[in-house]
């Protein structure tokens, strides 16, 4: 609210009374001009009212072009200077019919006159108090006709009236003034109110948009805090599960270490019968499927020893692309929508490549009257966090399917081992669950969508990564790898076995032995270092278990090279529970060999670090 609103209003209030005003004014002059039209000379009587008809006909004009106009509050002095011009015109008409309409000396024209004029300046107290100067202009020029003309008949009584008609005046003007405050003030406090009132209304829609904000955010972060409190009651479950199944695969991989050695053995016995021989080789397709679900319950509990390089994952879906198509079968259809450029992860291959089959596989169960499945690559920046997938840039692999879909319950539990909506025998329930391991232990995320009869998409985050020289000079052949297998042992070593479960050692040295090793065995690290300290003679190979209690095997190992330069390495676990296990690499004389493996294996993998030992030093024999 500012002084020029209360002006406008000011202005606008006189210019509502015009109507009243004006009619007041023909009526009076009317009535005047009836009553004094045989004392009056008729054309002075028809010229003053042909005034008053024109000067009220132009107030009249004035008002519709205001209120056409409708100004604003910038404009109310103009149009209040033409309103103040109307009033001193009608004034100045009243004031000068008191010189010719009291002419005649006689009491009724006196009288008449007065109370007419006088009767129109007490309205003007009224209607013209909101705006001063309108009121000043109409009662000035009227009343100060009016007490000049009983002044001018000369007489004690006329020249007391007129005295009286300019008390009067003051009377009115003071009135007016005390109006014209009480107006001003109305005004004041009405253009106050309705301020308040309009902040009041923004400030309760600004509430009301508050409460609907926090609302929703309430809302937001409340299915936030849920999905949180869901995804952690997940992560703890899995977990859990997790470290179970590697404590069970632990124990297994130690046990089908020993059965599958002690079979292989007993098999190729010429002695033994066709059908025993049958019969042992079915328990020995057993501990192999065993075997798998071990390497299956270690993937999944993200426990399995893993060989990280750099793949385009375009190229590895492109080369497993037959293998694909063959997987999925009769009646179903695989495309392929790949990005353009290559998309760059740090896996395993092989993990890779486990991924892929799994998935492809269950798309395929799920496709129970064929169907398409979809395997698209993509990149994908995101800026900030979504759906618990940090911002970042990433490698998204994704495989859809037309088939049953999958109901909420079902989405919640996909990924359990053991876990499935196959018939009896059909299915594992471990396929998902490796999936969801190796993902997590590459530093993956897996998000999936399907609901029933609408079939299932299921996207899995890689970190996006760049192809590195170390990555490339790694896959390339390294200088003499390509005749490593053709150079022979050098024949019977020293091996230093380190194993604490006694069964897996005793039949590993009695593999070792019977391939002509002398074997020196220790239960663990500190059994091992006493005997390398003891043994006079060379060492050349340490066969270690990666987990055991106290020091584990690539400490006992760099403990026992530093002692034994020339010493060669050869890890073997059943899983690792995150030790960190040195990369196979036979050049560099280190191995790894994962549990359970057969007597094929180990004495393999054994004739491959020492066969490469033996080209490493013959340069330097036929140098001596």
């Amino acid at each position: 609210m500012t002084a020029l609103d209360v002006r406008a209003e000011q202005i606008r209030t006189v210019y509502r009374q015009t109507g009243p005003v004006l009619l007041t004014n023909c009526v009076n002059s009317v009535i005047v001009g009836a009553a004094l039209w045989s004392s009056v000379a008729r054309p002075l009587m028809l010229g003053w009212l042909t005034l008053i008809l024109v000067m009220s006909s132009a107030r009249a004009w004035l008002y519709r072009r205001y209120i056409h106009a409708n100004p604003m509050p910038s404009q109310a002095g103009q149009w209040g200077a033409r309103f103040v011009v109307g009033s001193g015109a009608a004034g100045v008409l009243w004031g000068g019919a008191c010189f010719f309409l009291m002419s005649e000396a006689g009491p009724l024209p006196e009288l008449l006159v007065s109370f007419v004029i006088g009767g129109m300046c007490a309205a003007a107290a009224g209607t013209l108090a909101s705006h001063l100067p309108a009121f000043i202009a109409f009662i000035g020029p009227a009343l100060a006709a009016l007490s000049l003309c009983m002044a001018s008949l000369g007489d004690a009584m006329h020249d007391v009236m007129a005295v009286m008609v300019l008390i009067y005046a003051a009377g009115l003007t003071a009135v007016a003034k005390v109006n014209h405050r009480v107006l001003t003030e109305a005004f004041s406090l009405r253009f106050e109110k309705a301020m308040l009132l309009e902040r009041l209304s923004v400030a309760q829609n600004v509430l009301e948009e508050t409460n609907h904000t926090l609302e929703q955010r309430v809302v937001e972060r409340t299915e936030a805090f849920r999905k949180q409190a869901d995804a952690l009651r997940d992560a703890q479950r899995m977990e859990a599960i997790g470290r179970l199944a590697g404590g069970v695969a632990h124990d297994f991989n130690n046990l089908l270490t020993v059965i599958l050695i002690n079979l292989s053995d007993v098999v190729e016995r010429p002695t033994l019968d066709e059908r025993t021989r049958s019969i042992l080789k079915e328990v020995r397709q057993a501990a192999t499927r065993g075997a798998d679900l071990v390497r299956q319950l270690l993937l999944f509990s993200r426990r399995q020893h893993a060989v990280l390089e750099t793949l385009d994952l375009n190229h590895v879906v492109r080369t497993l692309d037959t293998r694909l198509r063959r997987s999925l079968g009769e009646g179903n259809r695989l495309s392929l929508v790949l990005e353009d450029t290559s998309l760059f992860v740090h896996l395993d291959a092989a993990h890779l490549e486990q991924i892929l089959i799994n998935l492809i596989m269950n798309a395929r169960d799920a496709m129970t009257s064929g169907g398409v499945v979809t395997v698209e690559t993509r990149t994908l920046q995101l800026s900030e966090a979504a759906d618990g997938i940090e911002a970042g840039s990433y490698a998204v692999l994704s495989v859809g399917d037309t088939g049953v879909g999958m109901d909420a319950a079902t989405r919640q539990r996909i990924f359990e081992p053991f876990f499935t909506t196959k018939e009896v025998g059909k299915g594992t329930g471990l396929g998902l669950a490796t999936v969801y391991g190796i993902v997590e232990q590459s530093g993956g995320q897996i998000r999936v969508r399907s609901e029933p009869r609408q079939g299932s998409c299921f996207q899995v985050y890689f970190p996006l990564g760049q192809p590195s020289t170390e990555a490339r000079d790694a896959a390339a052949p390294r200088a003499g790898s390509g005749t490593r297998r053709a150079v022979k042992s050098r024949g019977a070593v020293t091996v230093l076995l380190v194993e604490d479960e006694p069964s897996v050692r005793a039949v590993a040295q009695r593999i070792l032995e019977k391939a002509g090793h002398r074997v020196l065995t220790a239960q663990n690290a500190d059994e091992a270092l006493t005997l390398s300290a003891e043994h006079a003679g060379p060492i050349e190979l340490l066969v270690t278990d990666v987990v055991m209690a106290g020091m584990d095997g690539p400490v006992l190992a760099a403990r026992l090279c530093a002692q034994r330069p020339d010493l060669r390495a050869l890890f073997i676990s059943g899983y690792s529970r995150g030790h960190a296990v040195p990369r196979d690499d036979a050049n560099n004389g280190v191995g790894f060999l994962g549990k359970p493996f057969t007597a094929q294996a180990l004495l393999a993998k054994v004739n491959e670090i020492l066969a490469v030992t033996a080209q490493e030093r013959q340069p330097a024999s036929k140098q001596g």
